[in-house]
């Protein structure tokens, strides 16, 4: 039986984990390491870098390096690398590449399948990027598996009697909380809410901010729009965010960052851990307002749940643990593996999926409502794009929920279908995830001709929605996994596909993959 792998992706680190005698284990790199820096470059000689060289060039050459390209996943955006725009997914799949190679090398085979996770909250166009990535990286994606989940599936205090948790995700780009019910080798997800812009990233931007205005208060002058400059300020600020959770204060030096004409300007400050709390205390409130959230849609109070689980690099964070604490008082709030055990869970999940004997059973839930722009009539107006929900967040999976629709106009021949995910009542602020159109409608006064419109969400989180006209059973079907806004071509695919292995024959026998040199936050 070939071996499926678990990957956590992070926006900070990336981990690979397999399952082994039905226990979970994170592969290690030939230096024994386990994370891999989630960061890619090439050197001055078009040498490939992924890992820890790539982050250790970073400060020297921003320019040929990529950086938490995670919180870039499922836009349109590109990326300047090895001479070539890249997108998102080509970068990911480097990162995915570099720890497929790693499992192969300590299992002595070939893999070639994967459970991916990702952020509870992230859109269709971010899981399907993912999915991507993984394909560009010669993996078969089995599951695109949300992270506090496979937190919670390596939870090790199971027992007969049912117990609820929150697990408290903040990494380094994301965060997420999802209320699981967890009876003997059942885990059943009953709520999740997050935000995709929220993590460490933001910590060390906040501290870089301060650092740069220590610094033209030191010298009296203007810090440039640097690149080079801007780099070692966000790695100085980092290195401080992660002193700070063990000291309450800690020193911050760097040498020769700007000149004033001959003469070299040197920053050296001091920072404290409350300062740096007060800065971030009001993102991390907005953290306790999605805890809230996530209760709510649980329809639970803080009293019905039995453990807090921290996980994620940026819970080392001392006012985290003392916040939620605070907000959810009385309740044990602990960390179990906060680097681990996301990968961890994803090879036990892995693990379900190969068929191995492993005692768990996963019940995870929709992260956003799914639903069509639909239009209502008053007695003054025809009110338009109007959000009408079939599949509520937080619906577990896989589902299949339909709706019944009318025609608004005489004699209607065409009903177009516009399918988006979101919260809004307004339709167009919700994200798109495609359309089609069921044409040849019995010709009707308005109202007499329904149109049943259902909607199918599996475990990987692809939609299919299809509709019909009762009368004819005339139908026509929409699958956003190959509609999305972003969604790549096969020949895309084929070509990143084709690049990526270009990139690795002819760079990677020279090029310097590496492990972190001391355990850093996943994210």
């Amino acid at each position: 039986m070939a071996t499926v792998v678990g990957i956590d992706l992070g926006t900070t680190n990336s981990l690979v984990a397999a399952l082994e005698d039905g226990q979970p284990w994170v592969i290690p790199d030939e230096a024994g390491e386990l994370l891999l820096p989630s960061v890619v470059g090439v050197n001055a000689e078009g040498q490939l870098l992924v890992g820890q060289a790539a982050r250790r060039q970073y400060a020297a050459a921003p320019e040929r390096t990529v950086m938490s390209i995670k919180r870039q996943m499922g836009s349109d955006s590109l990326v300047p690398l090895a001479e070539k725009d890249c997108r998102p997914q080509d970068i990911s799949a480097l990162i995915l590449r570099t720890l497929k190679q790693r499992a192969e090398a300590a299992l002595g085979e070939t893999v070639e399948q994967a459970v991916i996770t990702v952020p509870a909250y992230f859109t269709d166009a971010q899981r399907q990027a993912t999915k991507e990535a993984g394909e560009i990286a010669g993996l078969e994606v089995l599951q695109i598996l949300n992270e506090p989940t496979a937190a919670a599936l390596v939870f090790d205090k199971r027992g007969e009697e049912s117990q609820r948790l929150l697990v408290y995700d903040l990494g380094g780009g994301t965060f997420d909380v999802s209320i699981v019910e967890i009876t003997g080798p059942v885990t059943e997800v009953l709520a999740s809410h997050g935000n995709n812009r929220l993590g460490g990233d933001d910590f060390d931007r906040q501290l870089q901010r301060l650092l740069a205005e220590r610094l033209e208060q030191a010298h009296g002058v203007a810090v440039p729009r640097d690149m080079a400059v801007e780099a070692r300020l966000l790695q100085a600020a980092e290195r401080a965010k992660i002193a700070l959770s063990e000291r309450t204060r800690v020193a911050v030096r760097e040498a020769y960052l700007l000149s004033q004409g001959e003469s070299p300007l040197h920053l050296e400050t001091e920072l404290l851990r409350e300062d740096f709390e007060a800065m971030i205390r009001p993102l991390l409130r907005d953290t306790l307002t999605a805890i809230d959230r996530a209760l709510a849609d649980a329809r639970l109070k803080p009293g019905d749940l039995d453990r807090v689980i921290l996980v994620g690099g940026s819970t080392r964070i001392p006012l985290v643990q003392e916040l939620v604490e605070s907000h959810l008082d009385g309740v044990a709030v602990s960390s179990f593996e906060p680097d681990r055990c996301v990968a961890l869970g994803a090879a036990l999940q892995a693990g379900v999926l190969n068929g191995e004997e492993v005692e768990t059973f996963l019940v995870d839930v929709t992260p956003h409502s799914l639903g069509i722009a639909t239009a209502m009539e008053t007695e003054t107006d025809l009110i338009t794009d109007i959000f009408s929900t079939i599949i509520p967040r937080n619906t577990a999976i896989p589902v299949t929920r339909s709706k019944l629709y009318f025609t608004m106009r005489d004699n209607q021949k065409v009903v177009r279908v516009d399918v988006s995910q979101g919260e809004n009542v307004n339709a167009r602020e919700n994200v798109p995830l495609g359309n089609f159109e069921v044409e040849g409608l019995p010709q009707q006064p308005a109202g007499d001709v329904a149109i049943e419109v259902q909607f199918s969400f599996d475990l990987n989180g692809i939609l299919t929605v299809s509709a019909c006209e009762t009368s004819s059973g005339r139908q026509e079907q929409l699958v956003v996994n190959n509609a999305s806004l972003h969604r790549m071509a096969s020949h895309e695919l084929a070509q990143s596909r084709t690049e990526l292995e270009r990139l690795f024959a002819t760079l990677a026998a020279e090029a310097q993959v590496e492990g972190p040199d001391e355990t850093e936050p996943r994210g």
